[in-house]
């Protein structure tokens, strides 16, 4: 129910290709990227080293016994020695052709949540009664003007009353239309310090990217009428990773969803700042799901989203799994993250 785990692309003999695909970026043939995909490839155990390290294989054994029966394609999804990664690059790591761009939304997956963008990174959409706050701004002007303005107007929304834009971190796919938001509607471009001069470096000519309007921190509500949402820093992916705690509504009742720019956990600290933003934000929050502006890697999968799409759930929501399975999901993401630091030797004092 949570999503549909691609059969081949996360074994263990394709994880080092993987890597080596991040680095080098998948490119705008079905991975519209120019930012990077990820950690390096020093960030991850190699499969021998994942398979062969008692240690890993312990804390991989707890994590399936976590997972038990209903969440036990999610423990060996994230159990691997990359994790989960975008579908785009996993192809690219296969050796299968890539995935043509295919615009999407927008697609209404809660009654005051929308996704927007392409089936391989999108733009969260949250309106409110004071204008719209957006999580991520797509990789240019053209994808907002060609994608995320006619997508809301056709939603009913309109992109004059985007207020405030949440960078989820500094690359390109992430940013690269915030300068025309900013410029048009004069949106706020707010982001974690430490990826600011990330997107310094990434401005060109003929790629613009947003000026720095304010930095957010972990635990940091942000309020705009009626919606309060809190930041989280979810550092791993960059040091600037960020992600955000949103009150979605849904049957005349509020639920709490968690988006997430990145969920790679590199380092101890990274992994004990993931503990703590699922411990001492999420819980307290009764969080229900994990969603991620990459389609596929957390619980937003391709196909539940497109279901979603062409019939919005009348009875029960298939992305709000309840507080203790989603306490469960993050715990198996935790076991996972120490599994590869255990792999690679760097599994520290928690």
């Amino acid at each position: 129910m949570l999503r549909n785990v691609l059969a081949g692309v996360l074994v263990a003999s394709c994880a080092m290709a993987m890597v080596q695909a991040q680095e080098q970026g998948a490119g705008r043939g079905g991975g519209r990227g120019g930012g990077g995909g990820g950690a390096a490839a020093a960030e991850f155990p190699t499969a021998q080293q994942f398979a062969e390290s008692k240690d890993a294989q312990s804390h991989v054994a707890t994590a399936m016994k976590i997972g038990g029966t209903d969440l036990a394609a999610e423990a060996k999804a994230f159990c691997t020695p990359t994790g989960p990664q975008r579908e785009a690059l996993a192809r690219q790591a296969a050796g299968l052709p890539p995935i043509p761009d295919q615009a999407m939304g927008p697609i209404k997956l809660f009654d005051n949540l929308y996704y927007v963008g392409f089936n391989d990174v999108g733009a969260w959409v949250v309106p409110t009664s004071a204008g719209i706050i957006m999580f991520d701004a797509l990789n240019s002007t053209d994808d907002i003007t060609t994608v995320v303005e006619p997508g809301l107007k056709k939603a009913g929304l309109d992109p004059a009353q985007i207020k405030m834009v949440l960078l989820g971190h500094g690359h390109n796919d992430h940013t690269g239309g915030g300068s025309y938001l900013q410029s048009k509607y004069g949106a706020k471009m707010l982001m974690a310090a430490p990826d600011w001069e990330m997107v310094t470096r990434n401005t060109r000519a003929d790629r613009p990217q947003p000026k720095r309007d304010g930095d957010v921190t972990d635990g940091q509500k942000l309020t705009l009428g009626d919606t309060t949402v809190t930041v989280v820093q979810l550092p791993g992916h960059t040091p600037g990773t960020i992600g955000l705690i949103v009150p979605v509504k849904f049957q005349g009742r509020t639920h709490s969803v968690m988006i997430m720019s990145g969920s790679q956990m590199p380092t101890q600290e990274s992994l004990n700042t993931f503990a703590h933003v699922f411990n001492d934000l999420g819980k307290p929050q009764h969080v229900e799901a994990a969603l991620g502006s990459h389609p596929g890697i957390l619980m937003n999968s391709l196909p539940l989203m497109e279901g979603i799409g062409n019939r919005y759930p009348t009875g029960t929501h298939p992305l709000l799994i309840g507080e203790e399975r989603f306490n469960r999901y993050s715990a198996i993401m935790l076991e996972c993250g120490r599994a590869r630091l255990a792999a690679l030797g760097r599994l520290g004092t928690q």
